[in-house]
């Protein structure tokens, strides 16, 4: 594979993976966020998808040009010192939360689909990111590279195999919202939420591997190849929820009850798809949060894992849809302003 082949499939396998964690592998997030809305939601998908690339490709360029080495950077410079300094701390704690339910939704899928203790299902999750975080960015790089091109094949084929022996038409996309947790009011909101979120979660590993990446070809590509990957199966997911609705938002993980209900051989693809979904967003969240307290504390990269990785499996006992709903929904109007402002610098930059 070429200098050139290779770094595209990073920034993509990246920014891809990073996104489809345990709510959009579920189709949880994706129900919340999207489904409930109908025909709308699948605009708000569209125009997501669009600002993902146009974004990302934003982000990659910043972090070059400062030359950036975390994201707590970028923040700074897009937001200023003081509301960068807000944000920052805030943020966080969101990636926190949200790291928090990566091993919540482990648990769950060990609980209520392998029939294993919960808190088994959250350590190995633990144990599994705190491992790959010690080899630093390369060594999560190279996770991404290996796991998302599978999660992105496992996904499709599930999806594809249920729209194959379905009956559907437009008529699926007149839903009632009444049995969804609704994130929002509005369609267009609830796509900016989503939008914002997960674009800082990205950010944490777009921006080291942004700042090593001079070419400008490489990080278009790579930014635009990453979002339409998960315009894809996104939008294979919310259309196999919304032609199973309104059983599939019953289910704390639709996707998995919609895989099992196939063969016993999607079932446990998809388990395995679930789990590295989790994977991969969960090593951007807990590199996040440590290089935040390193540079806070002063503490060794070692010990600052080993803190907020004990802290995030004592809270992961919360649940896992009542952190998709709480958690995903307060990080989206925290970082709306970011992304807010990234928009201004795509256009006007400093």
């Amino acid at each position: 594979m070429s200098y050139h082949v290779l770094k595209i499939a990073k920034i993509s396998a990246i920014y891809a993976g990073t996104i489809m964690g345990a709510g959009f592998a579920s189709g949880q997030e994706l129900t919340q966020f999207f489904v409930v809305y109908g025909s709308m939601g699948l605009v708000g998908l569209l125009l997501t998808t669009i600002l993902f690339a146009w974004l990302g490709i934003t982000i990659l360029k910043i972090s070059y040009t400062i030359k950036a080495t975390s994201y707590h950077q970028l923040l700074y410079y897009a937001c200023g010192k003081k509301i960068g300094t807000v944000l920052d701390c805030i943020i966080t704690l969101s990636l926190f939360g949200v790291l928090t339910v990566m091993l919540a939704g482990n648990g769950t899928l060990f609980r209520d689909t392998l029939h294993l203790p919960y808190g088994l299902g959250i350590g190995t999750m633990a144990l599994s990111l705190l491992l790959t975080t010690l080899w630093g960015i390369n060594g999560i790089a190279t996770a991404n590279l290996i796991i998302t091109p599978l999660l992105a094949a496992i996904t499709s084929f599930v999806a594809m195999y249920s729209l194959s022996y379905h009956d559907w038409n437009f008529t699926m996309l007149h839903i009632s919202s009444a049995a969804i947790n609704i994130s929002t009011s509005h369609w267009l909101l609830s796509s900016l939420l989503y939008l914002s979120y997960n674009l800082v979660m990205s950010a944490t590993l777009l921006v080291p591997l942004g700042a090593r990446t001079p070419e400008p070809s490489i990080r278009i590509i790579g930014s635009i190849i990453g979002s339409l990957l998960l315009l894809l199966l996104a939008g294979l997911i919310i259309l196999v929820v919304m032609i199973h609705y309104p059983l599939s938002p019953e289910y704390e993980i639709p996707m998995l009850h919609i895989a099992g209900s196939q063969h016993i051989v999607h079932h446990a693809a998809y388990i395995f798809t679930f789990a590295a979904a989790m994977y991969t967003t969960g090593l951007a969240c807990l590199y996040g949060c440590t290089t935040k307290l390193t540079a806070v504390t002063g503490l060794s990269k070692t010990a600052a894992l080993l803190i907020v990785i004990t802290f995030s499996v004592l809270f992961s006992y919360i649940g896992f849809t009542s952190l998709v709903s709480i958690v995903f929904t307060l990080f989206g109007y925290v970082t709306l302003w970011f992304t807010l402002r990234l928009l201004y610098l795509s256009f006007f930059p400093k």
